[in-house]
């Protein structure tokens, strides 16, 4: 059904044997007859490998699922990420729904993935079989044809998504421009997360929906690739993350401050998983102001956090004209190493 295309170049190329092209073309007419009655399908789902080459996380993973639904399409979206840094990045699971008010028809732009030649699209696949990716995107869509689930793959290179002249072939153009529309009325998506993430590891909760839950079964890991299985991530990603960094004063004496404000954990000490005690001497001038910090002991990462910190402390009347000595503990709480 979906090779049509050969036997008409056959029949060009037998053109001066009247009977055999004829034949021929009689054969690809009826071919093409079959193909038509194979109608625009009702759902499809589209899996999406996004990779980079920096992070981590490097990979990023994602199930479009699109549904007719009255007059319009329901169109659900789950975004799956491995863990990034374990400590900071745990793996995570993210989910949007919304109604998009057209047709089927009219967002794949009147192109029927079921009659796309499969010779094309091997051919497309293969186009730049030793070149060099760096970033890029897998994509499988899995579509209804006649009563048999068909997978169509495509592969959009890193020159696709970022080179003013790409040439990027037919069928893998459409794909990006069907994809396009979609995370158009979806919202942010991978390609709005930032390159480095050392943020905060609080989980948004996710709902429970028959495409999450069919994720976590493992349903769709054959449209990825091996390296990751998916539903293994998912059901990491459903884990209590763990504990966040964290800065404490241990000690000050022989005077506390009052409602002393913490230093900031520098993100480029959690990258380098830099943790540990600093040690601090100061005085407090006459007027009650913090002068004269020396960093005894402790990581140098953090050095200049605790140095700013630490001048804007206020202390009781009593400690005017006094010296002081301060001990604050930086501690990551989690002992896993990145992924």
């Amino acid at each position: 059904m979906y090779e049509c295309g050969r036997w008409s170049r056959l029949a060009v190329c037998l053109s001066t044997s009247l009977p055999c092209a004829g034949i021929l073309l009689l054969w690809c007419g009826f071919c093409s007859a079959q193909s038509a009655k194979v109608g625009m399908p009702d759902n499809l789902v589209i899996a999406r490998h996004t990779f980079f080459d920096v992070g981590p996380p490097f990979d990023f993973y994602e199930l479009i699922h699109v549904k007719s639904d009255g007059d319009g399409l329901s169109v659900e979206r789950v975004l799956v990420t491995p863990p990034g840094q374990a400590c900071w990045n745990p793996a995570t699971i993210e989910s949007k729904a919304v109604i998009l008010h057209k047709t089927m028809k009219d967002l794949l732009a009147n192109k029927n993935p079921c009659t796309i030649p499969e010779r094309e699209l091997h051919r497309e696949l293969k186009r730049c079989k030793k070149c060099l990716t760096f970033s890029g995107v897998n994509i499988t869509m899995q579509v209804s044809c006649g009563g048999k689930d068909r997978q169509l793959h495509m592969d959009i290179l890193d020159k696709d998504l970022f080179d003013s002249r790409p040439q990027t072939p037919e069928n893998t153009s459409w794909t990006m421009s069907l994809l396009g529309e979609l995370d158009k009325t979806l919202g942010p998506g991978v390609m709005d997360k930032p390159m480095f993430s050392l943020g905060s590891t609080e989980q948004s909760r996710v709902p429970d929906t028959e495409l999450i839950r069919s994720i976590r079964n493992g349903k769709f890991d054959e449209l990825f690739d091996k390296e990751h299985t998916v539903s293994k991530v998912a059901l990491e990603a459903d884990k209590p993350p763990p504990p966040p960094p964290s800065v404490k004063i241990e000690s000050a004496t022989p005077f506390a401050p009052i409602s002393p404000k913490l230093p900031i954990y520098p993100p480029i000490a959690k990258a380098a998983r830099v943790e540990g005690l600093v040690t601090v001497t100061f005085d407090v001038s006459s007027e009650g102001k913090v002068q004269n910090v020396v960093v005894v002991n402790g990581p140098k990462m953090v050095e200049l956090g605790v140095k700013d910190a630490i001048t804007g402390w206020s202390f009781p009347q009593s400690a005017w004209g006094k010296s002081i000595q301060a001990s604050i503990r930086f501690a990551l709480n989690c002992k896993a190493g990145p992924s």
